[in-house]
């Protein structure tokens, strides 16, 4: 009976947190995404092992790519920092999406701004304007990033004309279940 009761309580005190959590981070979207509400949802994977599931929102639901957006990535797998920066630089340089000292002057700003990521860990990255990005790592304190080439550059993986994958494009944007 003891057990019974005491696996209750620890039952109801996480979902308590988790529904505490998916509160404080619906709150930190409508900070920078102004009547905030999904647009689409899509898994990334690179070859057949899933990265992180994505959420996309924008005001009232609407996609307009010029419009504040946030993105919320639920990671599904760990990632050390270097290895995600490394390969979004490589990104940006396959895509040709800045100089090289662009390029460099972005690697800089997410060394300081990424972090670790663990299966479970959720990243949400808004696009309030033109020229800012915040990111905020399970409901932490947002960071700013004020660079227009980088905000541009940095959203562009996701909603540019020149991803990858089309597929994870459309279904993220809602112009695919």
């Amino acid at each position: 009976m003891m057990v019974k009761l005491a696996l209750s309580a620890s039952a109801a005190l996480m979902l308590i947190f988790v529904n505490a959590f998916a509160v404080a981070q619906t709150v930190m979207i409508e900070k920078f995404v102004p009547e905030a509400a999904l647009v689409g949802e899509a898994r990334f994977k690179v070859l057949l092992f899933p990265v992180y599931d994505a959420s996309l929102y924008a005001p009232n639901g609407e996609y307009e790519r010029s419009g504040p957006l946030a993105l919320v990535l639920n990671y599904v797998s760990d990632l050390k920092k270097e290895r995600i920066v490394s390969t979004t630089v490589k990104t940006f340089e396959r895509r040709k999406m800045g100089s090289s000292a662009d390029i460099d002057k972005w690697r800089k700003i997410m060394r300081v701004h990424f972090s670790d990521v663990q299966k479970g860990d959720q990243i949400m990255i808004a696009f309030p304007d033109f020229q800012t990005v915040v990111f905020s790592t399970n409901g932490s304190d947002p960071t700013f990033v004020r660079d227009k080439g980088f905000a541009a550059a940095f959203k562009d993986l996701w909603l540019g004309d020149n991803v990858r994958n089309k597929r994870f494009q459309t279904k993220l944007t809602g112009l695919e279940e």
